[in-house]
């Protein structure tokens, strides 16, 4: 008999898996780079301070250069939707007044 188990779940677990473990071995190795240094500068404080400076110029970075133009992207397709959106709301009430046949169509307000 054949085994028909779908694989979906498989790879869920998978990338899952990846991500928790790659999750850790990023932190891991931040941490080692504040030890590292802290031995360099000979202060756990500085050493921290100047970790998290890189990575929110970093990220400040990113966000420049990717993310505020992926937001304004979807902002505007988002507007898009809901001019459409408007737009056939308006045409149905207009239908909905000129065919008073069709108001039992309408919800009620």
């Amino acid at each position: 008999m054949k085994d028909n188990r779908n694989p979906g779940g498989n790879i869920v677990a998978s990338l899952i898996c990846f991500g928790v473990t790659a999750a850790i071995a990023i932190i891991l190795f931040i941490g080692a780079f504040v030890m590292w240094l802290a031995s360099l500068t000979g202060s756990v404080a500085a050493a921290a301070l100047i970790t998290a400076g890189f990575f929110a110029l970093l990220s400040f970075t990113i966000y420049l250069l990717a993310v505020r133009t992926a937001m304004e992207h979807l902002r505007d397709r988002l507007d898009t939707v809901y001019e459409v959106a408007s737009r056939i709301k308006e045409a149905y009430d207009w239908l909905s007044d000129k065919f008073s046949f069709l108001s039992f169509l309408r919800r009620p307000r």
